[in-house]
Parts: structure tokens; sequence; C-alpha cells
């Protein structure tokens, strides 16, 4: 009896050292996969990285580039062709079959204990470590709505509210008033607006009901109109002269 229960026992221990085997042999090959996967982030960094540097001739940059995609293809297919063999195909299933039998049984790693863990990210390293998990779930993602730099979009003045309190308000940036074409003065009659603004008003609110009402002043659309008649003046002149000296000549 006291036999039996020897072989028993050995046999029971023997199957469990060659399920703690097939556990060791699975991580293993897990944390190749894993390494292999990492490995391929950088593909498209290092097929681009050839057009970036600088090469005596557009022969040498093409033949460097194609080296890049060959040689980031050849890795593709290797990690392929690893996801793909017999071995991840029974550790997929023994994991299918862990997780059917016991869903709530399995324990997040440490992150002292994730495949190449001293190689993560800080983003990485936060989500392998299960204490900041709760943490990053209830962290609030806030927006910057202003950048800090001082520029015209950026004025602030210090504001003291009715309770007291003092609050700094953003200021807006000053609208511009339209000038003139010929002499810069400022166009009156025509509201200082942001170009936003312009675009949302009327066009008689932007003009003024003149020739050139938009873009010249008053004074200047005078002396065009002058220098315009002067100008017709001065060719009916030369026209009158031209016909004297011709009847002089006759």
């Amino acid at each position: 009896m006291n036999g039996q229960q020897s072989h028993g026992n050995a046999g029971i221990a023997a199957d469990v050292s060659a399920e703690e085997a097939r556990l060791r042999a699975a991580m293993k090959h897990l944390k190749l996969l894993h390494i292999k996967s990492r490995l391929l982030r950088g593909t498209i960094p290092r097929m681009l990285d050839p057009l970036v540097q600088k090469h005596p001739s557009p022969e040498v940059m093409f033949a460097t580039a194609m080296k890049a995609v060959h040689e980031a293809q050849e890795s593709v297919k290797e990690f392929t062709e690893l996801m793909r063999d017999e071995t991840s195909k029974d550790v997929f299933a023994m994991a299918d079959k862990s997780k059917e039998e016991n869903p709530f049984g399995i324990k997040p790693w440490r992150h002292q204990d994730h495949p190449n863990w001293f190689n993560l990210d800080k983003d990485d390293y936060l989500q392998s470590n299960p204490a900041n998990t709760a943490k990053m779930v209830n962290h609030r993602v806030t927006y910057r709505r202003r950048t800090p730099y001082n520029t015209t979009s950026n004025i602030t003045r210090v504001s003291k509210t009715p309770g007291g309190k003092l609050r700094v308000l953003h200021l807006k940036k000053r609208g511009t008033v339209p000038k003139c074409g010929d002499c810069g003065s400022k166009l009156s009659g025509i509201p200082a607006l942001r170009p936003r603004e312009y675009a949302n008003i009327s066009k008689p609110q932007k003009t003024v009901q003149r020739a050139y009402g938009g873009s010249r002043c008053g004074n200047c659309v005078r002396d065009r109109i002058v220098r315009a008649f002067l100008i017709e003046e001065q060719k009916i002149v030369k026209k009158v002269l031209k016909e004297q000296e011709q009847g002089k000549k006759k």
C-alpha cells in the first residue's frame, strides 16, 4: 500500500515538474516574442533614416534606402514566422486553456518581472506596475488651453473681483484699422476689428460708399480724380497743338 502511494506521489511530482518546465519554456518564448515586437517599433524610422541623411548621389541614397527596407522586411518576416510556429501555437493554446479554467486567478506581473523591464519607457513602466493602475485610471487628463510664451495672444492683466480675489485675465488682441494704400492714413468710418470678426460682418460695414471706399481715403480718391482730368486735358491740348502745326504747314 505504501509502495503504491509512493509511486502515486512520484507520478504527481513528475507531472508538476513537467508542467513547470512547460511554463518556463512558454515564458521564455513569450519573452522572445515581446522583445521582437518591441524591436519592430523602430521599423519605420529605420526605413526613413537613409532619406534624411546626406549622400553623395541620389543613386547611393536609393540603394541605402532599399537596403533598409529589405532589412525591415526581413525583421517583420522573422517575427511573423515566430508568431506562426508550433511553439507559439502551443503557448497560446495553453494560455486560452488556463484562462477558461481560471479566468480570475491570473495575477498581473510585477514591474520587476516584466520581460526586458529595464529597457521600458516611463509609460510602459507605469502600465506594467499594478500599483499604478488605479492611479492611471483615476488620473484626470488636463489640456493646456494656452502656452506660457510672451506673445501678443498671451497678454494678461491682473484684476480684482468684487469678492477681493485676484484673477488673471487674458486680454484680446487689438483690432487694426484698415489704412489707405496710397498715403497710409487710417480709413475713417470702418471699425477696428480682428480678421475673424471682419469675415463675420457684412460688406457695407467694412467699406464706405465712395470709389475705392474700402482701400483709399477721400483725399487720395479726390487726387486721383483730379489727376485723371489733368491727364485728359493734357491729351486734348497736345491734340489741338498738333492740328495747329499741321494747318500751318499746309
